[in-house]
């Protein structure tokens, strides 16, 4: 089983070039089955769950062929309906091929999607949606399916602003009857990203205020060339890792004005960050201070996925701490394990607290899911001894190479 070994305290130095989104890419090649023709689409992630949904795009018809990180998907011709449990159990993300597949073809079939045990992520949001768009939905337990004899524009106000649903509802609109208002949406920057591409395929989409969307639909929507921008989620776990571990970075081509929260955290916590016409410069060389509260939350607030990667430099910050979730009700899984290295965060209900000031020593953890994953890489980069986390995979879903980047940036770490 694949390993992150990391020899511990030393700082970090060096410039690392951040790749593509994994959370943009996603839902891109997924709304690639809305265009009868060859998409292509530079600067994909070469993640496991870029793969997995390659597979699942060949399964039901498409032409997929990948070089490095160029995808080339043609959905000229869909055969299928039914995606392969095998993928769809493994990933998440496969949710988001519901709008699309039932504005295209008007059905799909699915089992209830997997992913990381990061708690309760209910599907409910996007059942009320599409059916308020004239599909019916059933869910018999095992699988969930949905059928429309065509989507119809409607308002839709949704009860949270998932980023899923919000995906789902944006991809079923482009090509249903008549315009789609859609209220209180998510404003994540993949949102944007997601709604740019449709827009260079043809889709009619006009943001009309924050968290509102007006997609007009459209009878066929073009192919076309899009390049996936950079991984805020990764830029942000590596300014998180200099937190931790101290030292002088430049983050090529982090994406601006995407992780201006996290930003400020790190000023607060003693760290220096100033933003660049090529990318991000961070520098912490004082002692690290804690940032009093922090609560995750929706786009512009603090991202709940990097919730574990400032969880282990919160554990060094000279200071209590407070780190509220309000995202996901699993999320503080990775807590155990930075325990064990001596963290001594406490968890009650939905807030950690992490009493900071603590040394951590290096021994085997186990990662559980993907950001808790690189958040045990962060705490090892600053531990005393040596740290080897296993289940390696749970973090290659989101990571290129992890070990690769920090390498990049002066630390020892290797392949286990």
């Amino acid at each position: 089983m694949k390993s992150v070994y990391i020899r511990g305290n030393a700082s970090l130095y060096g410039e690392v070039t951040i790749q593509g989104s994994k959370n943009a890419a996603l839902p891109i090649m997924a709304a690639a089955l809305l265009v009868p023709g060859e998409c292509v689409l530079r600067n994909c992630p070469r993640i496991a769950d870029v793969d997995h949904m390659c597979r699942i795009l060949r399964s039901i018809g498409c032409r997929v062929d990948r070089k490095g990180r160029q995808i080339r998907i043609d959905a000229s011709v869909l055969k299928d309906s039914r995606l392969p449990e095998e993928s769809v159990t493994r990933m998440r993300s496969s949710i988001m091929l519901m709008g699309p597949l039932l504005g295209r073809i008007g059905e799909v079939s699915l089992s209830h999607p997997g992913g990381c045990v990061i708690g309760d992520r209910p599907i409910d949001l996007h059942v009320k949606a599409l059916s308020r768009m004239g599909a019916v939905c059933r869910d018999d337990g095992d699988r969930l399916s949905a059928v429309s004899a065509g989507l119809k524009g409607t308002l839709v106000r949704l009860a949270y602003p998932s980023v899923g649903a919000t995906e789902n509802v944006i991809m079923a609109a482009v090509l249903a009857d008549g315009a789609t208002w859609l209220e209180n949406c998510a404003r994540e920057p993949e949102i944007g990203w997601l709604c740019d591409f449709l827009i260079h395929c043809g889709a009619s989409i006009e943001r009309t205020g924050p968290g509102r969307l007006l997609i007009r639909g459209k009878k066929r929507l073009h192919p076309c060339a899009y390049s996936v921008p950079a991984d805020r989620i990764v830029a942000g776990t590596y300014l998180c890792a200099c937190l931790a571990a101290g030292g002088e970075i430049f983050l090529k081509g982090a994406p601006a004005g995407e992780n201006d929260a996290l930003e400020k955290i790190a000023e607060q916590m003693g760290a220096q960050v100033r933003k660049t016409r090529t990318g991000l410069w961070a520098r912490r060389a004082g002692p690290l201070r804690s940032p009093g509260s922090v609560a995750t939350g929706s786009f512009p607030a603090f991202p709940t996925d990097l919730q574990s990667p400032l969880l282990a430099a919160m554990a060094q910050a000279e200071g209590e701490s407070r780190l509220q979730e309000t995202v996901f009700n699993g999320r503080f899984g990775v807590v155990e394990e930075l325990n064990r290295m001596g963290a001594g965060i406490a968890v009650r209900e939905n807030t950690a607290l992490i009493p900071g000031g603590r040394r951590l020593t290096g021994m085997r953890v186990r990662a559980a899911e993907l950001r808790g994953g690189a958040a045990l890489v962060i705490a090892g980069l600053c531990a005393r001894g040596d740290t080897l986390v296993e289940n390696r995979f749970y973090v290659d879903r989101g990571y290129e190479d992890i070990c690769r980047d920090l390498r990049m940036l002066g630390a020892c770490v290797q392949d286990g």
